[in-house]
């Protein structure tokens, strides 16, 4: 197929997408309808239709309520350009990775000491044995193992961790390779996203020492409160739109309001499962205040907490994500 037969397929594509369903599944769907389609083609045909939604939208939902934290103009700038493929490399791989890597004539920068970047399009699953050797990560969200490393840990006895939306399983990986005698539990509101979590530790040789369905938004009993809890909650994502760049068209604030509510309920419900003196780490994928800061003032003003560190993880220059975290300590019960 040629270039214009391509980008006829794509206009047609994009004409009949109104945004109910992420484009990568949408794209998915069709090209499952139409096996005419080769690799190359898909490739293309998917490459035209990103570039639309990239290249075509002049104003970003919502920026009036972007943190002052960001940079808006360079975060704004930075959706033309695609982001780049990371991966973080476990502990002791290092050598063995790169090896496969200059073996399968696969070009990388190495970003960090353990951090490896490649285009976005690099296929790596059967180069590497991901989550055993290297877990495909965005550069941010490695980067909150800088809010892990202020968590106090004991030789002496495992503190007991709980990762309260655990969801694919990358941050609970990363919490294992960062923090020193831990026992992790792991809980997420869907039973096969939590299924396909727990498939993912066991390939990264990790065990939980529990894995449980449960919904955050709803009170519920714990046995006993946890040293450490992380909430990586539900969010707009709108630090990651880069990757999905149909969000910037079809994201209205009616979504912002839904999530902000959604979080505000989870901090509420997860306040009486933090020990005192323990910590709670709060992050997402958003750049709107309202997600982040505004959530975080009310969770304070319970007296309850403190923040240890707060920031952004911003990836704008880097053609990465951009997340929040902040580390809160209980201070009373």
């Amino acid at each position: 197929m040629h270039y214009a037969v391509h980008q006829d397929i794509a206009n047609k594509l994009i004409a009949a997408y109104h945004g109910e369903e992420p484009l990568a599944n949408y794209l998915k769907k069709y090209f499952a309808a139409n096996k005419k389609h080769g690799s190359k083609d898909r490739k293309n045909i998917s490459a035209l239709c990103y570039a639309f939604f990239r290249n075509n939208v002049s104003d970003f939902p919502l920026a009036d309520k972007i943190s002052d934290q960001i940079n808006k103009e360079q975060f704004v700038q930075s959706h033309q350009i695609q982001p780049l493929l990371f991966i973080r490399i476990r502990p002791w791989q290092k050598e063995k990775v790169i090896q496969k890597l200059q073996a399968a004539n696969i070009e990388f920068k190495e970003v960090s000491e353990n951090t490896f970047a490649f285009t976005n399009t690099t296929s790596l699953q059967n180069v590497l044995e991901l989550n055993k050797e290297a877990v495909i990560q965005d550069l941010n969200s490695q980067a909150i193992a800088e809010l892990l490393h202020l968590v106090p840990t004991s030789i002496e006895h495992p503190i007991q961790v709980w990762d309260a939306c655990a969801a694919s399983g990358g941050k609970t990986i990363l919490m294992f390779d960062t923090m020193s005698n831990i026992r992790m539990h792991l809980s997420d509101v869907r039973e096969r996203i939590l299924f396909n979590a727990d498939k993912r530790l066991q390939e990264a040789g990790i065990r939980p020492a529990s894995v449980q369905e449960i919904d955050l938004t709803q009170a519920f009993d714990i046995k006993k409160p946890f040293d450490f809890v992380f909430a990586d909650v539900p969010c707009s994502g709108s630090g990651t739109w880069g990757r999905t760049p149909e969000q910037l068209k079809y994201f209205k604030e009616a979504q912002l309001n839904k999530y902000t509510k959604l979080q505000a309920q989870i901090l509420q419900n997860l306040i009486p499962t933090v020990k005192l003196n323990g910590h709670l780490l709060y992050a997402t994928c958003s750049v709107y205040k309202d997600e982040n800061e505004k959530n975080i003032e009310l969770i304070l003003a319970t007296g309850k907490f403190k923040v240890v560190k707060q920031q952004y993880f911003t990836g704008y220059n880097q053609q990465a994500d951009t997340l929040f975290g902040v580390l809160l300590e209980k201070i009373a019960d």
